[in-house]
């Protein structure tokens, strides 16, 4: 088990660029493009995650191989607050699946 608190993890920013530029030459790899979530450990950043090319990058000197998976569920939490805000309806529809008008609107 890992500790879900150890790193920060957080949208990027513009002031990550270069930070992220560097990760990515580091780990021999291009930039990350579009929507990026970055996790940091004592303010720099020692990996990052593109939610729209679903690519993770981390320097393998600093980051401990569970970052990508704190990187990965942040994504996956975000994915489903966007698809549904509502906690309650996102609980309701784990536990009892979809509601019979969605099923009916996505045929």
């Amino acid at each position: 088990m890992f500790p879900a608190n150890s790193h920060t993890i957080r949208p990027a920013t513009a002031h990550d660029a270069i930070a992220l530029r560097r990760l990515a030459a580091a780990a021999g790899v291009g930039p990350l493009a579009g929507r990026t979530l970055v996790a940091e450990h004592d303010h720099a950043v020692i990996a990052a995650l593109s939610l729209s090319e679903n690519r993770t990058i981390a320097a393998s000197d600093l980051a401990p191989s569970y970052v990508a998976t704190l990187l990965r569920l942040r994504a996956d939490g975000i994915k489903a607050y966007e698809r549904e805000p509502r906690l309650s309806e996102r609980i309701r529809e784990a536990v009892l699946g979809p509601r019979q008008q969605e099923i009916a609107e996505a045929a």
